[in-house]
């Protein structure tokens, strides 16, 4: 889940600890019809199987990308001065690590997060 458009562990926290917070699901990403274009990647690259971790994957797929954006490094990140992280592969697998598919359907959630992050492969 997004709290304020960051991510954090749903199992971790309690809703009256967010009491006028922006709280998002996964359920309210999409408008309408429309999927969110991480949800829309995740479809497209077959980037679930049993559906288990499938929210949690997608939300912590926008907070992270919305976090590369503004410069926050990883554990793996090479340069800690650039501006930009560069979002390989290695920075992807680190930056999700949190999140387990226990169907390892882990090469599909990347090729999804780096559609939706406009990564060119």
């Amino acid at each position: 889940m997004l709290i304020e458009g960051r991510r954090i562990n749903s199992c971790l926290t309690l809703a009256v600890m967010h009491d006028g917070q922006s709280v998002t699901t996964v359920e309210g990403l999409a408008l309408g019809d429309d999927l969110h274009l991480v949800q829309a990647a995740f479809v497209e690259h077959d980037g679930f199987q049993c559906g288990y971790c499938t929210s949690g994957q997608i939300c912590s797929t926008i907070g992270m990308l919305a976090e590369s954006r503004l410069g926050m490094p990883s554990y793996v990140t090479e340069d800690l001065t650039q501006v930009a992280v560069e979002l390989t592969d290695a920075e992807i697998r680190e930056r999700m690590s949190g999140n387990i598919c226990r169907c390892a359907a882990y090469p599909n959630i990347v090729a999804a997060i780096k559609q939706a992050g406009g990564i060119s492969t």
